[in-house]
C-alpha cells in the first residue's frame, strides 16, 4: 500500500526509513484518533513535516507547522503537540543526525552555534520540500544507503546558507572517482566512501555535488550503465549482471536502464531495441553508424 493511500485510511504510524552512522531517519503519522505525541526530547532532531497541520509547543514557545515549515528541535526540551484540524491528522519525517553530523552541520555539536536551531522554526525551501519527498519514496525492495546519506546530508545542508568552495575539493573529487571506480559492484554507505576519500560525509557530498552537478549516488549510476552497455551484449543472465553491477534486483535494473536508454536491457542485448523508445542519443548513433556504411558500400 502506497504511503498515501495508508494517511487516507488515518492509520497512525511510526516507522524506521533509514538508520546509519550518520542519522537515523523515521516516518510519523498521527492519525486523528490518536492523541497527539508529548514527552521529552533527548536529542537533537530536525522535523520535516509533510501533511497536514499541527502545533508544536515548549516551554513558553509554541509554532505552528505544515509543510512549509521546517521544526529544529533542541535535546532537554519537554513539549506536546496539539491537533488543529482534528479530523486529518499529521505527519512528518524525523531526522536524528549523529554528533559527528550535528558537527559538520553546525560548526560544533551544539546548537547554539547554528541560526536554524535558534530560531527553531524556519521556513521550508522547495528544495527541502522535494529531499523530503525523496526519502519518503522509496522503491520496494531497494535500499539504497548512500543514496539516502546523501540525501539526509543535503536536507540538513538546506538549514544554512551554502559554505564556499575549499581549494583542496579537486583532489578530493579525484579520490572520489577512484574509489567508485574501484568499488562499482558493491553498494556503499556516504560513510564508508568519506572514509575511503578521508573526509567527513558532508564535505564529500557538498563538493562533488558542486564539482559534478550531480550527487554521487547518481554519478555511480552513470558508471553501473555504462558497464551495463559494455556487458549486456554477451551477458547470457541479465538477472546475475544486475545484481554484479550493484543493482538491488532484475526488475530494478530494467526500470533504470529504461529510463536512461529507452530500451530494455533485454531489448539492448538482442540489437533490436524498439523503434518508438528509442533516445535522441541512440538515434544519433544508429544515423552515425548508417552513414558510415553507406560511404563503405560506395567506396
Amino acid at each position: 500500500m502506497f504511503l498515501g493511500e495508508r494517511i487516507e485510511r488515518a492509520e497512525s504510524f511510526r516507522m524506521n526509513v533509514h538508520s546509519s552512522d550518520l542519522a537515523r531517519v523515521e516516518n510519523c503519522f498521527v492519525g486523528p484518533a490518536q492523541a497527539p505525541p508529548s514527552g521529552y526530547e533527548p536529542s537533537y532532531q530536525i522535523v520535516l513535516p509533510y501533511y497536514g497541520l499541527f502545533s508544536y509547543s515548549a516551554g513558553t514557545r509554541n509554532w505552528l507547522l505544515d509543510a512549509t515549515r521546517t521544526l529544529c528541535i533542541s535535546p532537554g526540551w519537554e513539549f506536546y503537540e496539539d491537533k488543529l484540524v482534528p479530523s486529518v491528522g499529521h505527519a512528518a519525517l524525523l531526522i536524528n543526525p549523529s554528533p559527528d553530523l550535528m558537527e559538520e552541520i553546525c560548526g560544533s555539536r551544539i546548537s547554539e552555534t547554528n541560526p536554524a536551531f535558534l530560531q527553531a522554526s524556519i521556513p521550508s525551501t522547495r528544495s527541502l520540500q522535494f529531499l523530503t519527498h525523496m526519502l519518503l519514496r522509496q522503491p520496494q525492495g531497494l535500499d539504497d544507503s548512500l543514496r539516502k546519506d546523501e540525501l539526509v546530508v543535503s536536507a540538513l545542508d538546506q538549514l544554512q546558507p551554502p559554505r564556499a568552495a575549499r581549494a583542496r575539493a579537486s583532489k578530493v573529487i579525484d579520490r572520489a572517482k577512484e574509489a567508485l571506480h574501484a568499488h562499482s559492484g558493491e553498494r556503499l554507505s556516504l560513510q564508508q566512501m568519506a572514509k575511503l576519500v578521508s573526509v567527513s560525509p558532508v564535505y564529500l557530498t557538498q563538493e562533488f555535488t558542486r564539482s559534478e552537478g550531480m550527487p554521487l549516488y547518481q554519478y555511480q549510476l552513470r558508471l553501473r550503465l555504462s558497464r551495463a552497455l559494455l556487458k549486456l551484449p554477451y551477458s547470457n543472465n541479465i538477472t546475475e549482471l544486475a545484481l554484479d553491477l550493484g543493482f538491488s534486483s532484475h526488475s530494478h535494473f530494467t526500470s533504470v536502464f529504461r529510463k536512461a536508454f529507452g530500451v530494455t536491457p533485454s531489448q539492448y542485448r538482442s540489437g533490436q531495441p524498439a523503434l518508438e523508445r528509442r533516445p535522441r542519443a541512440f538515434e544519433t548513433q544508429m544515423n552515425w553508424d548508417d552513414s558510415v556504411a553507406k560511404r563503405k558500400r560506395a567506396a
